[in-house]
């Protein structure tokens, strides 16, 4: 049974008639019968019942069609990717960290993207999901976030890995809570004034370490902590509880339109900020773009 006797078979089933489907097809009605006969010879049985009003498809020949049907789609979809012409798709895939400022950017380089096709990928999680993003080839850039003492280990992990560090900048933590918080009368907050308040945070891992979160402040103070593994379920405890979460002040624009607001936090240190990539990786033209974003935010 070749390709071409398939697409035979799936177009007179879909046509319900030999003869409509030997025009959709461009052939000779008896060649496209004898087609037919040619596969119903090979595979053992009868897969049309043929009748005054056109053809029906068999039983055995429902199961025949919906097996071969999988397996055309898939070759179509092979041949019209490698063989057919079509202009270059751009591509490009970023991994970011939880409360990364590095977001935005992508929100912005979609908003301006103008080009006919595109493959885009925005990965979110861990400090070492997105290193392993990175070195595995699943992102052509990362984003990462730091405190200063993370920084001998982070290196250490990007080296055996062949993964290059760009650093860009540093920034402070802010404090995420709702418009009405008690907390969001002050113009700035200190860690101590968090005591009453639940802090969110997102989920480590097994592998992570509650002494160091991602946001890159401690949390240890914290009576009430809860953990979450998505964006969407923090923002949702934000709004409706007294909750508050330690992000990077480049997510404020973000909250606001939630209902969610942002304050100066002290007491903290700032953290690092850069993007990584593998080291013998050359950038596409929409990581540069990207980058440039990155920079001028």
């Amino acid at each position: 049974m070749t390709l071409k006797e398939i697409g035979y078979l799936l177009t007179v089933a879909q046509c319900a008639s030999i003869s409509e489907a030997a025009k959709q097809l461009y052939v000779a009605q008896p060649s496209l019968t004898h087609a037919i006969q040619s596969v119903e010879k090979e595979v053992g049985f009868r897969i049309f019942d043929r009748g005054r009003s056109g053809v029906s498809v068999t039983e055995q020949g429902e199961e025949l069609l919906s097996d071969i049907r999988t397996i055309y789609e898939q070759m179509a979809a092979v041949q019209h990717k490698y063989i057919e012409k079509r202009p270059d798709r751009k591509t490009f895939s970023v991994s970011v960290q939880h409360f990364s400022p590095a977001g935005e950017a992508a929100m912005r380089l979609l908003s301006q993207l103008e080009e006919a096709s595109y493959i885009v990928k925005l990965l979110e999680g861990k400090a070492t999901d997105v290193i392993a993003d990175v070195a595995a080839g699943r992102s052509e850039i990362g984003f990462l976030h730091f405190p200063d003492e993370k920084e001998p280990g982070i290196l250490r992990d990007l080296r055996s890995e062949k993964v290059e560090f760009y650093s860009i900048g540093r920034a402070e933590p802010c404090l995420l809570l709702r418009r009405d918080h008690p907390l969001a009368v002050q113009d700035t907050v200190c860690l101590s004034e968090l005591a009453p308040y639940p802090l969110v945070s997102y989920d480590y891992g097994v592998e992570g370490s509650v002494y160091v979160s991602e946001e890159g402040v401690t949390m240890l103070q914290a009576e009430r902590r809860v953990a979450v593994s998505d964006g969407l379920t923090l923002v949702d405890l934000l709004v409706s509880t007294d909750a508050c979460a330690v992000a990077m002040p480049y997510l404020g624009s973000l909250m606001e339109s939630c209902g969610v607001v942002f304050r100066p936090l002290t007491g903290v240190k700032p953290l690092q900020l850069g993007w990584i990539k593998k080291a013998d990786r050359v950038l596409q033209p929409l990581a540069k773009r990207y980058l440039q974003m990155l920079r001028s935010s």
